[in-house]
């Protein structure tokens, strides 16, 4: 029902799926991609994606308040109160991978599924070893894209499930 798409950049995640999610929140450090996703949302008439501008481990410890129904009167909600069991947490890192702030957060949000999308493998593998050991999550599917055919880089998507029980 929720998406919280992290270092969100110009919005392409969380607009790409917001069909799919009743509410979409986006956050990204550069004030300008925060503008470009929030134009990239009103030029697709998208009213579901809100975009802030913040550095990622801001979305849980002083998380915005969004409205979830688009019009209405109500102050908002917290991003940390989004249903755990229905909110998925898209990742699309820097090479340098999250924070281990950043990371300790996310254990404790423990959100239904986590999509890491990103362009650094070894960084990837440290963080996937966190997120399975010690957040309680399952690999369930690993997707590497050759986007830069004849050079060394790619691009990996990992899609973690919270662990039953």
């Amino acid at each position: 029902t929720h998406l919280i798409d992290c270092y969100c950049g110009s919005g392409l995640f969380a607009l790409s799926a917001a069909s799919k999610f009743q509410v979409c929140v986006g956050i990204e450090v550069n004030e300008k991609a925060v503008q470009e996703a929030t134009a990239n949302a009103k030029a697709n008439s998208i009213t579901n994606c809100h975009f802030v501008g913040a550095s990622a481990e801001a979305i849980f410890m002083s998380p915005p308040k969004v409205k979830t129904v688009e019009g209405s009167d109500e102050e908002g909600q917290s991003v940390s109160d989004f249903p755990r069991a229905t909110t998925v947490v898209v990742l699309d890192l820097p090479r340098k991978g999250c924070s281990g702030k950043f990371l300790e957060q996310l254990y404790e949000y423990s959100p239904r599924r986590i999509v890491y999308m990103s362009c650094g493998p070894a960084t990837q593998a440290r963080d996937a070893k966190g997120i399975v050991e010690v957040g309680g999550y399952d690999i369930v599917s690993i997707q590497p894209f050759d986007l830069f055919p004849q050079t060394k880089h790619i691009e990996c998507m990992m899609v973690f499930e919270k662990k039953e029980g």
